[in-house]
This record gives structure tokens, C-alpha cells and sequence, in this order.
């Protein structure tokens, strides 16, 4: 048997020592006498001729010989020689994307991965070293070129696989920097083979082993809305990715209430689709495949909407009447314009509250409402003074050819070379910034006072040909988007797991709660800049809860999806391209390592253990508790 530390052999000659102790050792019979009187001398005379005593047969010597002869060997690291796949230094890429999920073995995919890494950790030979790579949305490195076993075996199991897709371009960039710190290197790709094609080729010999048996799986895989007249339609559709004809149960929720379910009879690789109308009101909508044993992936059986429609924010338009103003306010999604002329009821502060209110060529009132404004034309007044300073009025054609204008979001596509303008008012304000400057002064002031965001246009879009142009459409919707009425976050509507959300502070927010599918939270503060929320991992609707000084109210929700094909599509690949050339399954052709140390070792402590009860308790088998006298307890009859 080989060993990969013989000097620990050496070791063995500590059974010298313990032999010398027990020859040394003095051993007495008991024997009863009448009187030791007569035994003393005869005693000390044994004692002081004979300092050696015959070595005599002894179960405790030879369990204690036997427990250094296990401890030798373990610390001396004996070894099999069995197939392995590793006998060098090697890079392995553990697939840790949404098909790994699949129950096809048990526990799952993920779980049979972790299973054969740490083989190939019990496998690494001495002196050799593992780098293990998660191939995920954003992989990541678990363990950089370490030969401790412990540590390999740790990074493994503190592991886990994401709800969404694999960047396989980024886990082969770090494969191939680890791989060229080695010498002589392999890599090992541990997956069921949901692996792009046109991976460039990798610095050192690539082994792939296969995870996985079946491809069965019905998975949901759109599911959206759109509005039409007079309603809401929704779509699904749920496609069979197996060999096998599927049936399950599809049941649609609806605002957290069961709108319909239906059998579903999928042929295999075919979609079937279907179409629901929904009431306009309608504002989540969540969809479930269940009774199908026959699907071994969940985790597409299930899927979420969000039908933005159903969240509008009210903007009300206040002043004389401005059709370019009107309609475009009118065709902006998520808005619900409301006309109203000067000093009407809607501005009374008990009044329900709008998220935006425009001012078009009038007086503020006295005091403004608390809400983001949007004030075109300003005109002085009592109720202007605490927001604007109003000084006068520039006549003659302003020309704004030499505009000068400000990088910012808000003018982003909006040409203003060109556009004229017969007069505007000069407007001063300390809590904002000029955007936009003519020779007259500025047309455009973007700025907060008061906890509430504010955005002025100085001069009458009546009398100006900026509503002629292209910009103008485009001008007002980023005004609106970065005033933000009630909407506090940017989620696209196909949202997959780990995608970030941008998170806006609202005019008077001072954090954002976000509520997780499973119920869980997180909380953010608001700050200059917006927040970016990337914890999306879990599929299914998200709340957002805006946070301000009167305390918290619902900024609208989003969903997260698995809708991928390439996950859903889970039967195992028997083999992948990588730099134009197919990798077969691994083999394990070449000569590998097992060491038995851990073994030997677990045995010495159990010799020790038998050699521990022996010295204290003999040979004799433990007694048994003495029989209960039932006769004592059980009454006589008399």
C-alpha cells in the first residue's frame, strides 16, 4: 500500500516505550491470607531481585499497541489508487443556474453536482490545488486555488443554485485566469448542459460531466396583459419541453382571488395558449400549474403580472384651457388628468390629494398644494411668492438658436435650437437650477423646496411654436417621469431574477420598504441619487412601499419571471461545444487518489473508547438492573 508521508511510519517505535512500561510494571494475585506479617519480607526481597517481569499476556497492552499502530498509519495518509478524474490541479465550474432546481434526481440537480465536487475533492492528490467557480446570473469565485479539503468541501456546501439564467461567458473568463495560474490544469464542467454555444475555447483540458436523467417539464411561459376596450386581456401560454404528453391544472389569481382554472393537455415540444378578459381594474395577476407529478422542475410551473394599467396617478391641469397640454398629458400612460379652472374645489387642502398638479398660466394658490408642481407661464402673486420671484416680462422674439442648456435626463431627445418664443417671464428662484437659458434669461427651472419637486417653464407655450415641434411630446413626458407622481420605482414589465430596479425618490419620500414574494423585507433610504435594488432572486410579485414622514403608502408592484426557454428545456445534453469542439462525458481514465486516513482514525477512537471501558470496568459485561420483586407490590388476597 502506498503512503504519501512514510517517515510517519517511524512513529511505530513508540510500541517500545509501552512495552518496557508493562515489563516494568509490577502485578500482584489477591489472595486471601491469615496474616501479612509473614508475606513482607519475602516481598521485598521479589521486588529488589527481579526489576523485570515476564511479559505476560495483556488485552489492554494489545489494544493499546493496536490503537498506535491505526494513529501511525492514519498520520503515514495511506491511499487507493481508484479512476478519477483529477490528478492534477483543476478548475471546476459548478452550474448553479434555474434548471439545476430540477427533482429528476433526488434531492435535486444542484444537489447531485455538490455530490460528484466533492468526490473529485476527496479525489485531489497531494500537493495539487481546486478552484471552484458558480456559474450563475453574476458568477462567482468559492474557493481560489486551495488544496485544503475542508475549505473546498465548505465552499460546496454553503453554495446554492439562482431562479434565473447562467453567465457562462463570465464563468469561462474566470475559469480560464484560474486555470493559468496552474500547471498542467483541467477543468471540470458540472452541469446538465444548458451551455450557449460559442464559448470560446478554455487554457487547459475541459472535462464535462452530465448532471441529470429526464427532460420532462411543463413550464408557464409568457404570461402578460394589454389593455383593449372595455377591459383588460390576459395571456398565457404553457409549453411542453418533454417527450411525454403533460396535463396539469392551471389556475389564474387575480388580485389575490381565484379568477379561473382549467385542465391543460400540452402534446410534447407544443405551446398551447389561452386568453382571458379581465375588468380594467385589474392590477396583479398570478398563474400556477399543479397536479402534474410528472414535471420535474416548479419552479416555471408558476408565474406573475402586473397590469400597469391598473396603477394611474391623478394630475390635475389647472388654468384657462391648453389643448397641446391636454392632450399629451392625456395619452401619457399611468396618468389620470383632471381639468380645473382657477380657485376650484379640488385645490381646498382637505380635498383628496393629487400626485402631480399643473398650473398653466395662473396664480399659485395661497398656500401651494403639497404635491409635485408643474408651472408654466408663472404669474405673480401671494401665492407664487413663497415658491418664485417673478420681476417682469421679456417681449420681442426670443430666438433661443444660442440656447444654452444643461446635461440632464429631463432634456434627453429634446431639441431647442430653432424654437421661438414672442415673450417669457424673468423668474428667480433660490432652490432651483436654470436647465435651459436664453439672452432673456431662464426657460426651464427644475429644482425641490418644501420636500416636493418643482419644474417651471417661464414662458406661455400658446405663444410660443414649441408645442409644434416633435420636442414638445418628449419634453413633457420626461418632466413628468422625473417628477415621478406617486411612482417611485423603474421596473421593465419582463423582469427576470437578479435584474436591478431602479428605486427613485419620490418629491417628499425619505426611504422605500420592498416586500419579497415570501414575505420578507427590505428597507432602503433615499439619498441625491436613486437606489438600485438587485435582491430579485425569488420569482413572483414584489411590493413597493414608499416611506415619508406621515408614515408609508404602496408605490405599486412588480413581478419577477423564469421565463427562459433554455432553462425550461431540461433534458440533459450528452455532450457541449466549447471553442467549436464537443465535450464528451468525463470518464475518469485517469488514476486518482483515496486516502484512508479518515478512516484509521476513526477507528483508533473506537479502540480507545473499548480500551477506556475495559480498564475501568474489566471484561465482565455491564449488569443488568435487578429484577423488580412484584410480590412486594401486588396485595394478597385475603
Amino acid at each position: 500500500m502506498p503512503f504519501l508521508a512514510p517517515l510517519a511510519l517511524l512513529l511505530g517505535l513508540l510500541a517500545i516505550p509501552i512495552l518496557i512500561l508493562y515489563m516494568l510494571r509490577l502485578r500482584r494475585r489477591e489472595v486471601i491470607v491469615s496474616s501479612t506479617l509473614l508475606w513482607q519480607k519475602l516481598v521485598r526481597d521479589r521486588e529488589a531481585n527481579a526489576p523485570w517481569q515476564k511479559l505476560r499476556r495483556n488485552l489492554l497492552l494489545f489494544l493499546q499497541l493496536f490503537i498506535l499502530g491505526l494513529l501511525v498509519l492514519a498520520l503515514a495518509r495511506p491511499y487507493l489508487t481508484v479512476p478519477s478524474l483529477v490528478n492534477r490541479s483543476v478548475v471546476v465550474i459548478l452550474d448553479g443556474s434555474a434548471s439545476m432546481q430540477a427533482t429528476d434526481v433526488a434531492p435535486s440537480r444542484f444537489a447531485a453536482a455538490q455530490a460528484e465536487a466533492n468526490r473529485l475533492i476527496a479525489a485531489l492528490g497531494s500537493g495539487h490545488r481546486m478552484t471552484i467557480i458558480q456559474a450563475g446570473r453574476t458568477p462567482r469565485v468559492l474557493a481560489a486555488a486551495t488544496a485544503d479539503r475542508q475549505a473546498l468541501t465548505e465552499a460546496i456546501a454553503a453554495a446554492g443554485p439562482g431562479s434565473g439564467t447562467a453567465d457562462w461567458g463570465a464563468a469561462f473568463a474566470l475559469a480560464s485566469g484560474a486555470a493559468q495560474g496552474f500547471q498542467d490544469a483541467r477543468v471540470v464542467i458540472l452541469s446538465d448542459g444548458g451551455v450557449p454555444e460559442g464559448l470560446p475555447s478554455l487554457p487547459a483540458e475541459t472535462v464535462y460531466v452530465p448532471i441529470g436523467r429526464s427532460g420532462e417539464n411543463l413550464a408557464i411561459a409568457a404570461l402578460a396583459t394589454r389593455p383593449v376596450e372595455g377591459g383588460v386581456q390576459l395571456f398565457a401560454s404553457v409549453t411542453n419541453e418533454g417527450l411525454e404528453p403533460q396535463e396539469a391544472l392551471l389556475s389564474v389569481e387575480v388580485d389575490g382571488r381565484l379568477f379561473d382554472a382549467r385542465r391543460v393537455n400540452a402534446p410534447a415540444g407544443e405551446t398551447v395558449e389561452f386568453v382571458w378578459s379581465l375588468p380594467e381594474t385589474v392590477g396583479r395577476i398570478a398563474a400556477r400549474l399543479s397536479d402534474n407529478p410528472a414535471d420535474f422542475l416548479p419552479l416555471d410551473d408558476r408565474a406573475a403580472a402586473v397590469h400597469q394599467g391598473g396603477v394611474t396617478h391623478r394630475v390635475l391641469l389647472v388654468g384657462e384651457g391648453n389643448l397641446f397640454l391636454e392632450q399629451v398629458l392625456g395619452v401619457l400612460p399611468g396618468l389620470q388628468p383632471v381639468k380645473a379652472q382657477p380657485g376650484s374645489d379640488l385645490l381646498d387642502p382637505e380635498a383628496d390629494p393629487f400626485d402631480l398638479v399643473v398650473f398653466d398660466g395662473v396664480t399659485l394658490p395661497d398656500p401651494p398644494p403639497a404635491a409635485d408642481l408643474l408651472i408654466i407661464d408663472p404669474q405673480p402673486g401671494e401665492g407664487s411668492a413663497p415658491l418664485l420671484d417673478v420681476t417682469g416680462v421679456v417681449t420681442g422674439t426670443q430666438n433661443t438658436s444660442a440656447i444654452r442648456a444643461v446635461s440632464s435626463p429631463i432634456l434627453q431627445f429634446v431639441d431647442w435650437n430653432g424654437v421661438n418664443i414672442r415673450q417669457m417671464r424673468q423668474v428667480a428662484a433660490t432652490w432651483g437650477e436654470p436647465l435651459v437659458e436664453a439672452a432673456g434669461g431662464p426657460l426651464l427651472i427644475t429644482g425641490e423646496q418644501g420636500g416636493r419637486r418643482i419644474a417651471v417653464l417661464t414662458f406661455d407655450l400658446q405663444e410660443s411654436d414649441l408645442p409644434l415641434k416633435i420636442s414638445f411630446p418628449i419634453l413633457i413626458a420626461n418632466l413628468v417621469d422625473w417628477l415621478r407622481p406617486g411612482r417611485s420605482f423603474n421596473a421593465p414589465e419582463n423582469l427576470a431574477p437578479e435584474d436591478l430596479v431602479t428605486l427613485a425618490p419620490d418629491s417628499s419620500a425619505t426611504g422605500v420598504r420592498i416586500t419579497r414574494p415570501d414575505g420578507t423585507t427590505w428597507e432602503g433610504a433615499f439619498g441625491e441619487d436613486a437606489l438600485l435594488y438587485d435582491e430579485t432572486g425569488q420569482l413572483g410579485h414584489y411590493r413597493v412601499e414608499v416611506v415619508d414622514g406621515a408614515g408609508s403608502r404602496e408605490a405599486g408592484w412588480f413581478a419577477v419571471n423564469l421565463f427562459a426557454p433554455a432553462e425550461s428545456r431540461i433534458q440533459p445534453a450528452a455532450d457541449i461545444v466549447v471553442g467549436a469542439i464537443p465535450l464528451q462525458k468525463g470518464t475518469g481514465d485517469e488514476v486518482g487518489q483515496l486516502e484512508l486516513w479518515p478512516w484509521l482514525a476513526g477507528l483508533a477512537l473506537l479502540v480507545l473508547l473499548i480500551e477506556w471501558w475495559i480498564f475501568h470496568q474489566g471484561t465482565r459485561w455491564p449488569r443488568l438492573p435487578a429484577a423488580v420483586d412484584l410480590e412486594r407490590w401486588i396485595p394478597r388476597r385475603r
